[in-house]
């Protein structure tokens, strides 16, 4: 096998030089830093990962919890939501209320939070108001498809800094 030089080409072949090799290193490893480094900016700075501002200051209402939701156990309620999301964007929503009995729940103040797991953004707190007894509505405007955490609590008209009743549930809403 033969090979062909050519003899009269003025550029000389370069050679790999330890010098090439350190810079083409620190180069490649340089790119790969600065990229994660946006990267972690950017998925801290959309969602910073807190369910709770002090972690502290939650556990020592731990016990109050509990003794909260036996509270609500005993009560035995049966509250259903339902939650009809619009193409545009909007949703209806209404909450059915009853107790052990299964006489309409009246006259309580009942709120719906919408979160976003992961954007605090998009959250919205509505106050429902009683269309008929034990039957709570409210409109909501820019609820966008996705994943959503549902909050139903039911307080006293009185004292609504204490629910009675509190449910976290999730849900889907499709394109």
């Amino acid at each position: 096998m033969t090979m062909a030089v050519d003899h009269k080409s003025p550029r000389k072949p370069r050679q790999i030089t330890g010098r090439t090799v350190l810079f083409s290193l620190i180069a490649f490893f340089g790119a790969i830093a600065a990229m994660n480094a946006v990267m972690i900016y950017i998925a801290i700075d959309t969602f910073p990962g807190l369910e709770v501002d002090s972690s502290y200051k939650v556990s020592q209402r731990y016990n109050k919890e509990i003794a909260k939701a036996k509270a609500q156990a005993a009560l035995n309620w049966s509250v259903d939501a339902v939650i009809e999301r619009n193409g545009d964007g909007s949703a209806h929503i209404r909450v059915i209320a009853k107790d052990k009995a299964g006489a309409p729940i009246t006259g309580e103040a009942v709120t719906v939070k919408l979160h976003r797991p992961t954007i605090t953004s998009a959250d919205q707190d509505l106050v429902l108001s009683e269309r008929s007894a034990g039957e709570y509505v409210a409109n909501a405007s820019g609820v966008g498809a996705g994943h959503w955490n549902v909050i139903v609590e039911i307080a006293d008209r009185n004292d609504k800094a204490l629910p009675i009743f509190r449910s976290k549930n999730k849900t889907f809403f499709a394109e």
